[in-house]
């Protein structure tokens, strides 16, 4: 290989690692301003309560404005569609694991409404498990996490991995997500893999790897679509 040849791969590659860090400094830079978002947004009341839990796709990375991710959406469908207004408190947090949602956001579902609002929960959760959490343990904690969620709670299995080295393994924690609502008649599956499987290109976010607005959309139209199936 000539030296011609050799810098220009050195270049390609410093180039490329340059535009991963942007990407990576932009990231951190919104993931505080959709968290204080979500903080604000949990004061506007609601005669129905939707409490969100998961991780940074509950959070709304990468749409372009927070309430355009897909906790926003399902709560703007859910009050044209039942005629009544919708609070949202959004308890995701970017990074969460499973261990992480049945620590720290879990047991603040019990103190999410004031009495007599109507609750409903919406759980997003396990891409990060598919690098960070062995799969037995996976399981255990999202049945755990089942266990504790009320009836009627809206659960999603792992969206697809469209590329990347866990793509595969990705599948596998899905199909265990699906093994486990089984169980757990009294919960509403979302299948979130089955409706990202068809994501396209331009339906990705800036960072390539969250959902953009349309992705977002895509995902709001899995729950409200598992949510009017459930209800018959």
């Amino acid at each position: 290989m000539s030296w011609r040849a050799w810098g220009g791969l050195v270049a390609g590659a410093m180039a490329g690692a340059a535009g991963y860090a942007r990407r990576r400094t932009a990231l951190a830079g919104i993931t505080e301003d959709y968290a204080a978002y979500w903080r604000r947004r949990a004061r506007r009341p609601g005669e129905l309560v939707l409490v969100a839990l998961g991780d940074s796709l509950a959070q709304g990375l990468t749409a372009r404005r927070p309430e355009r991710g897909f906790v926003g959406l399902l709560a703007d469908e859910l009050a044209a569609r039942e005629g009544r207004t919708v609070g949202v408190r959004n308890l995701s947090v970017t990074g969460a694991t499973v261990a992480d949602v049945l620590a720290g956001q879990l047991p603040l579902t019990t103190d999410s409404t004031d009495l007599g609002q109507e609750t409903l929960v919406a759980v997003c959760v396990g891409t990060n498990d598919v690098v960070h959490t062995p799969l037995r343990a996976f399981r255990e904690r999202f049945a755990e996490l089942c266990a504790g969620l009320p009836a009627g709670a809206l659960v999603a299995d792992v969206p697809n991995f469209p590329r990347g080295p866990h793509r595969i393994a990705a599948r596998r924690y899905s199909s265990s997500c699906r093994e486990v609502l089984a169980g757990f008649p009294r919960l509403i599956p979302v299948p979130l893999e089955r409706a990202t499987r068809a994501m396209r290109f331009w339906e990705v976010g800036a960072d390539l790897v969250h959902p953009g607005d349309p992705g977002h959309r895509r995902y709001a139209a899995a729950y409200l679509e598992a949510r009017h199936t459930a209800a018959g």
